[in-house]
């Protein structure tokens, strides 16, 4: 069962993150312009950093980094509220906070193959941006005034015990990150279920 699962997933990778500069189905906002949602995942993104306040057009303040123990209670804090009438807030996983990277001239041929849990396949992404880049490695567009600093993803190394994290200055993955270290947090939530 996890092994299609983790295959699965490493397809879902290639495919989502190999077509992360031009996306065939355009990303419109939500019921609130604080949200973007995805057309072709159905993911619904905060587009301020937690921290931020979004005044359209515009995220304002400073994005709170914060361990990553501590962006989860503020994750699940967001949900206990029903922050924007949604409940299902969660940190992305590394290919999902991984595909909202954006570079001027594309990503490098080099990738990551990404171990997550012990029962999961690696996943592959896109090592860096291909030449420089205009920081922040985002489409600004859809998330105005993104710092240039890494964020949390929500996937494990098991192996090895430390987290994932993506930084919006390089567009480089974080491998090795320390659960201590501060991070900025952009939550992600799941399709509404359909009845």
């Amino acid at each position: 069962m996890f092994e299609g699962r983790g295959a699965t997933l490493a397809v879902a990778a290639i495919l989502v993150l190999g077509g992360c500069e031009d996306r065939a189905g355009a990303p419109v906002t939500g019921p609130s312009s604080a949200v973007v949602t995805d057309e072709t995942t159905g993911l619904v993104w905060l587009r301020c950093a937690l921290g931020q306040q979004w005044q359209a057009p515009r995220c304002t303040g400073e994005a709170r980094t914060s361990s990553r123990a501590d962006a989860q209670s503020r994750v699940n804090a967001l949900n206990e509220e029903r922050h924007l009438g949604i409940d299902r807030w969660r940190l992305p996983s590394i290919v999902e906070l991984a595909a909202l990277r954006h570079c001027d001239h594309g990503f490098v041929d080099e990738t990551f193959s990404l171990p997550l849990m012990a029962e999961q396949e690696p996943v592959v992404v896109p090592r860096w941006c291909a030449r420089e880049n205009t920081p922040p490695a985002i489409d600004t567009a859809r998330f105005p005034d993104t710092p240039a600093v890494k964020f949390w993803a929500g996937s494990l190394n098991e192996r090895q015990q430390t987290s994932y994290a993506v930084d919006f200055f390089s567009a480089w993955i974080g491998l090795n990150e320390d659960d201590e270290s501060l991070h900025a947090v952009r939550p992600v939530a799941d399709p509404a279920p359909r009845h």
